[in-house]
């Protein structure tokens, strides 16, 4: 596996956004938030666009992968409702199903109240009908971010196996164990760079930013649980990284998505999550039309 930066061809990333102009769009890491990426790749299947590049970190490499492999938005709803444990289905039916049997793994106490959900049934549910086992085989470039818990330091993967830069990315301390590869231990994405787009700013005309790190999962003023703590004060670490990034250069489009009242772990709300994400959508359509009107 190559872990490097994008590669940039001077001649094929020239500013012409007047003619046909280049679009890249990052999509941000936020756990079970992630499943918001899906509306805002629907935004640009409803404007018949296709990006150029995308970039993802944690569960944005996730929703990205899939749709650079030539998902459509409405494929990967599909697919992640077919994943997902949701929090109406009795446990018995759940676990009767092979593949959530096979890829399924109990990660917290209170797993009754919440949807479970696992890099590896994602791709692993992606590659099951699509040659999408390397980088090279994608359709859109794409770029996965994930960190050498060593060094401390941003890692890129734009070419070789997919699937464990995937997993990589995806690799939340606290609930995913690191992934080793090429013998550096590596870490969710989102530790360092959490809506990756400044990958994109040198190779694309108009880079959008998906940034699904806001909105409390907790009442203010209430003491979070063991979990809550952890992912939470993750949470405040990537908001503080995403504000410098954007003060030193900002993305062309910038979408911060307000999701209230959902957990890291709560991939069982899909349709609540997808509800609240629609405001965000919309704007990403206006701001996108106006750019390349």
């Amino acid at each position: 596996m190559v872990e490097s930066r994008v590669e940039i061809d001077p001649e094929s990333t020239s500013r012409t956004i007047e003619a046909h102009p280049t679009i890249g769009i990052a999509l941000g890491a936020g756990g079970a938030k992630g499943i918001a990426h899906i509306s805002m790749l629907e935004a640009l299947d409803e404007l018949e666009i296709r990006p150029h590049r995308i970039a993802g970190s944690s569960i944005g490499a996730v929703i990205g992968a899939m749709y650079a492999s030539g998902l459509s938005a409405e494929a990967i709803k599909a697919k992640i409702k077919e994943l997902v444990v949701t929090k109406g289905r009795a446990i018995r039916d759940a676990f009767s199903q092979r593949k959530i049997l096979k890829w399924i793994e109990i990660i917290e106490p209170g797993f009754r109240n919440s949807g479970l959900i696992r890099s590896e049934s994602i791709m692993a549910s992606l590659c099951e009908d699509r040659s999408c086992s390397d980088f090279e085989e994608l359709q859109i470039p794409l770029a996965v971010i994930a960190t050498d818990f060593g060094g401390g330091e941003q890692v890129v993967f734009d070419s070789g196996p997919l699937q464990p830069a995937v997993q990589a990315s995806m690799a939340l301390p606290g609930l995913f164990a690191p992934v080793t590869v090429n013998g550096r231990v590596l870490i969710d994405g989102g530790c360092v760079n959490p809506v990756p787009y400044d990958l994109l700013l040198d190779s694309c005309d108009i880079v959008i930013a998906v940034d699904i790190n806001s909105g409390s999962s907790v009442e203010e003023g209430t003491v979070p649980g063991y979990f809550n703590n952890m992912f939470g004060s993750i949470q405040i670490m990537q908001q503080s990284i995403i504000a410098r990034q954007i003060l030193i250069r900002p993305p062309d489009i910038y979408i911060k998505l307000d999701l209230r009242g959902i957990r890291t772990l709560h991939f069982f709300k899909t349709e609540e999550i997808y509800e609240q994400a629609q405001p965000a959508k919309e704007e990403l359509k206006k701001k996108l039309q106006a750019r390349l009107a």
